[in-house]
């Protein structure tokens, strides 16, 4: 064991500051488990002040490989223990940000490290001054020299505290795509995390030295080697912020290449929709004209005994092919009605039961609002409505699934209101204005909602969502104006 270490108010000071760091950081990822919010906050403080403390009382003082090895081998189990009773963990996302937290702490501990010995500049310079006939006393110099050693001590403390929270934040700040994130893609992100570590554990174990008794400091024997340590700590840093940087852009930029995907697929479908609208009016016409023909036929074997059947079945393939024509929504925007009626009647074969208001949904004819926008708001809302319904009777067949369209004008703002059951289970995030995806398939989640957004801001409008119980209300609101 190593001789008994008794910490100074100072460093305990540092202890506690990076302690208020760990668990601000581990906030911006990881969902906490307690609602008393400023209990737990300094709980955590509290076990990483004890826990920097007692791992110096257990551990050699020497900085030989087994003490570096051995501290950031404990240090990244209290960290991932840490994360794990006090959040709601993710286990990739946590190593990601032990490791990442623990990395940045190494590299600026010893940072602090190399800090003060920029006072041997000051000092060189204050002699080079002396020989040049400055007449200070002795007693004045020692105490000039000690001021500077203090001050850059303290300056060396200020800026590990400065360095690590500037690069905490810049790696919170830039991982913005967090809900879609997978395990092989943090692997590629603890790279330069992992490699820092590796570096500091060998400055650790090479720093400091002990010949005939006598303890020896790297940049003491080569000071050259302060400036170019500095440079690859910093570098290893930047290594770090960049790489989350950049990775994060690639999840949005391909976040971003599905989300028109799915645009142009919805488009594709919209005018699908388009065309069943034409084929739909155009047999309306040809069976109106037709009809007296019909007519004139079914009265004159209508009469006729031994064709009864016959008139039977003519009149049923006729009831059959008018309820193919059956147009059960009525909106005034005839790309609305295709989407309403040919979406429920794929969902009324999945559940039977459903019920559909759209009594109060409707367009005028003097709306701007372009119908291909509508058509994208209303098709991905009716999609998210019926996959919630869907999901509400699987959970329990007696509960009631239904959606509520509502549409209303007030002076140039149009609002339209879709409401729909679902199971009461909704899964939100801080870092996602709209509720998460518990899909296999992260990537994808939120297009659906994201598409709607980024229609209803083309016209200055917005969009809102509520849960009540066990309803579901989005709610979006557009300028009735063109683009």
């Amino acid at each position: 064991m190593g001789q008994i270490y008794v910490p100074t108010i100072l460093q305990i000071l540092i202890d506690f500051f990076e302690g208020c760091f760990l668990w601000k950081f581990y906030g911006e990822f990881l969902e906490r488990r307690f609602q008393e919010k400023q209990k737990w906050e300094f709980g955590i403080m509290v076990l990483y002040v004890l826990f920097q403390n007692g791992k110096k009382l257990l551990l050699p003082t020497d900085y030989g490989a087994f003490q570096a090895l051995a501290n950031l081998f404990f240090s990244f189990l209290f960290l991932y223990f840490l994360g794990k009773c006090f959040y709601k963990h993710n286990p990739v996302i946590l190593v990601f940000v032990a490791v990442s937290f623990l990395a940045i702490h190494e590299v600026s501990r010893i940072i602090r490290l190399v800090i003060p010995y920029a006072a041997n500049i000051v000092i060189l310079l204050f002699c080079w001054c002396r020989e040049k006939g400055w007449r200070i006393s002795e007693k004045s110099a020692e105490a000039f020299i000690k001021i500077v050693l203090d001050l850059m001590w303290l300056l060396g403390y200020g800026i590990r505290i400065g360095f690590m929270w500037l690069s905490l934040n810049s790696i919170s700040k830039n991982f913005y795509e967090r809900e879609f994130v997978e395990a092989q893609e943090i692997r590629f992100l603890l790279i330069p995390s992992l490699t820092s570590l590796c570096v500091t554990a060998l400055l650790n174990t090479i720093m400091f030295r002990t010949v005939e008794g006598l303890s020896e400091f790297l940049f003491d024997l080569y000071p050259f080697l302060r400036f170019f340590i500095l440079v690859i700590l910093f570098l290893m840093v930047l290594s770090i912020l960049y790489g989350v940087k950049l990775f994060q852009d690639m999840i949005s930029l391909n976040k971003e290449r599905k989300c028109r995907s799915v645009l142009e697929k919805q488009m594709e479908i919209m005018m699908e929709y388009s065309e069943e609208e034409k084929r739909i009016q155009s047999e309306v016409c040809s069976i109106k004209h037709d009809l007296r023909n019909t007519l004139a036929v079914i009265s004159q074997i209508a009469g006729r005994e031994e064709t009864h059947g016959a008139v039977s079945d003519y009149l049923l393939g006729l009831k059959e092919a008018v309820n193919r024509l059956e147009y059960r929504f009525e909106t005034g925007n005839f790309v609305v009605d295709a989407l309403l009626n040919l979406k429920y009647k794929d969902a009324i074969e999945r559940i039977p039961d459903l019920t559909v208001d759209a009594e109060e949904f409707f367009f005028p004819q003097d709306l701007k609002i372009s119908s291909y926008d509508i058509g994208i708001i209303v098709g991905n809302a009716l999609d998210n409505g019926i996959e919630a319904c869907e999901r509400l009777k699987e959970q329990d067949p007696q509960e009631k699934a239904y959606i509520k369209l509502i549409t209303y004008q007030k002076r140039q703002m149009f609002f339209m209101e879709i409401e729909n059951s679902f199971c009461g289970e909704l899964l939100t995030k801080k870092t996602s204005e709209f509720p998460v995806t518990d899909k296999k398939d992260k990537s994808v989640h939120g297009i659906g909602l994201a598409n709607i957004k980024r229609a209803v801001k083309l016209y200055h409008g917005a969009v809102e969502w509520e849960v009540k119980g066990r309803v579901f209300l989005l709610a979006v609101m557009l300028q009735n104006q063109s683009i």
